[in-house]
């Protein structure tokens, strides 16, 4: 079962990657709502937490 942690760990850090990206471009275009907020707040979160189960 440690593989398949590891491949969900990955995922996890890929999604949050993914939602931080689509945060920044959404700052750029000036189209910020509490929604893109709040999801940029869990994907720094999951990330995180990810890369401390990681090592």
């Amino acid at each position: 079962m440690a593989g398949d942690e590891h491949v969900l760990d990955f995922i996890h850090i890929v999604l949050a990657i993914l939602w931080i990206w689509m945060f920044l471009q959404n700052k750029r275009k000036n189209s910020l709502n509490y929604i893109h907020i709040m999801l940029m707040l869990f994907a720094v979160g999951l990330l995180l937490n990810s890369l401390v189960k990681w090592s």
